[in-house]
C-alpha cells in the first residue's frame, strides 16, 4: 500500500510524507487528477523547460503544510484543494478571458465529488473554503511569504535549472509559524534571490508574450465557434490545444501552431508600433520570509536591494507573429 501511496504523492523536491485516508481519496478524485494535465507555467511550458503540472505543485504545497502542521487536518486538506479551480494553462488565460480561479475553486469544493469525500470524513466543505478565503500560512499573512508561493519559486527554478541547493537540503533551515515562512538571514537571502530569478523568467517578455498569444488564440476561436464557458474551465491543456488546432479560425490555428512548432516566429517589438498585442508585467509577488520575528527586509540591506530589483521589473511592449 505504501508503494502505491508513494506513487500518488510523488514529486522530486521534498521528503515523503505519509498521507491519511482522506488525502488519498482526494488525490484520486477527478478535480485533483485534472491538475496533472494543467501546466503550472502556463503557455511558457510550451517554449521552456518548466513543464511541471499543477498537480506536482499541489502535492508540494501539501507536503510542506503537512511537514510544518502535521496535526492540522483541515489546513492539509486546504493545501490539497487550493488550486482545483485553475483553468487550462493556469494563469496564462485567466485574466484575459475574465475568469477567477478562486471562485471556481469554491464552486468545485461544493460540487458532489469533493463535498461528499470531505463530509464522509467529517470535514465541512465550507470550513475549507473559509481557510482558503482568509490569509493563512498557505498564502502568507501580510507581507510574509507563504507555503504556496515558496513551493512555486522552488519548483519553477528547479525545473529551469537555476537552483543551486535542492529544497530538501534546505528544509532544516526553514520553519513556518502562524504568519508564514521563517528562516535564517543567509537562507532568507537565498530564497529572495530564487524569487527574483523566477520572476525574471515567468515575467520575462518572452513568457508574457506566449501567454498573451495563447489567450488571443482562444478569443479568436470563440468569435467563430460557440463555446460553453462552464465546460471550458474544466478542460485540460491538451483539450484546448486540440480545440485550437481544429478551430474554424485561421488566425487561432496559426497562433497555436506557432506556439507548438515555430516559436522562433514570435517577435517582440520594442518600441511598440501598434501592429501586435500589447504585453506588460503582471502582478509581482513581493512577500518575503521572516527573520527573528520580522520581515527580513526590515533587517537586511541586501534583502531590501533584492526586493527593489523585484519591484522594479517593468516593460511595455507588444508581440506578434512574423510571416518569415
Amino acid at each position: 500500500m505504501q508503494e502505491k501511496e508513494a506513487r500518488l504523492f510523488s514529486e522530486p523536491l521534498y521528503p515523503y510524507i505519509q498521507p491519511n485516508k482522506l488525502e488519498i481519496k482526494l488525490v484520486q478524485s477527478k478535480p485533483l487528477r485534472r491538475l496533472k494535465h494543467l501546466a503550472h507555467f502556463g503557455a511558457g511550458s510550451l517554449v521552456s523547460p518548466v513543464v511541471h503540472s499543477r498537480f506536482e505543485h499541489t502535492v508540494g504545497v501539501w507536503k510542506l503544510t503537512a511537514l510544518y502542521f502535521p496535526e492540522d487536518i483541515e489546513l492539509r486538506v486546504a493545501a490539497l484543494l487550493h488550486d482545483i479551480g485553475h483553468l487550462p494553462f493556469s494563469h496564462a488565460v485567466e485574466n484575459t478571458l475574465n475568469f477567477n480561479h478562486h471562485q471556481l475553486t469554491e464552486h468545485y469544493i461544493l460540487e458532489d465529488e469533493i463535498s461528499s469525500i470531505l463530509q464522509q470524513h467529517n470535514i465541512s466543505p465550507y470550513k475549507i473554503i473559509q481557510i482558503l478565503n482568509e490569509p493563512s500560512v498557505i498564502t502568507g499573512k501580510g507581507n510574509i511569504l507563504g507555503i504556496d508561493h515558496l513551493d512555486s519559486f522552488f519548483r519553477d527554478t528547479y525545473m529551469a535549472g537555476m537552483i543551486e541547493t535542492l529544497p530538501k537540503d534546505l528544509l532544516h533551515k526553514i520553519r513556518c509559524n502562524s504568519k508564514g515562512i521563517v528562516t535564517d538571514i543567509e537562507t532568507g537571502h537565498y530564497l529572495l534571490k530564487l524569487i527574483l530569478s523566477d520572476h525574471k523568467l515567468f515575467l520575462s517578455p518572452q513568457m508574457i508574450a506566449v501567454d498573451r498569444l495563447l489567450a488571443e488564440s482562444i478569443k479568436l476561436h470563440w468569435t467563430v465557434d460557440t463555446v460553453n464557458k462552464d465546460e471550458f474551465v474544466k478542460l485540460t491543456d491538451s483539450d484546448v490545444i486540440s480545440m485550437l488546432k481544429a478551430s474554424p479560425s485561421v488566425e487561432a490555428k496559426e497562433i497555436i501552431n506557432t506556439l507548438l512548432f515555430s516559436p522562433d516566429k514570435i517577435r517582440i517589438n520594442n518600441p511598440k508600433n501598434g501592429k501586435g498585442y500589447s504585453i506588460g508585467i503582471r502582478k509581482v509577488y513581493s512577500k518575503v520570509p521572516m527573520y527573528q520575528g520580522r520581515a527580513i527586509t526590515e533587517q537586511s540591506i541586501e534583502a531590501r536591494n533584492i526586493l527593489e530589483d523585484l519591484q522594479g521589473l517593468s516593460f511595455d511592449l507588444e508581440v506578434l507573429i512574423t510571416t518569415q
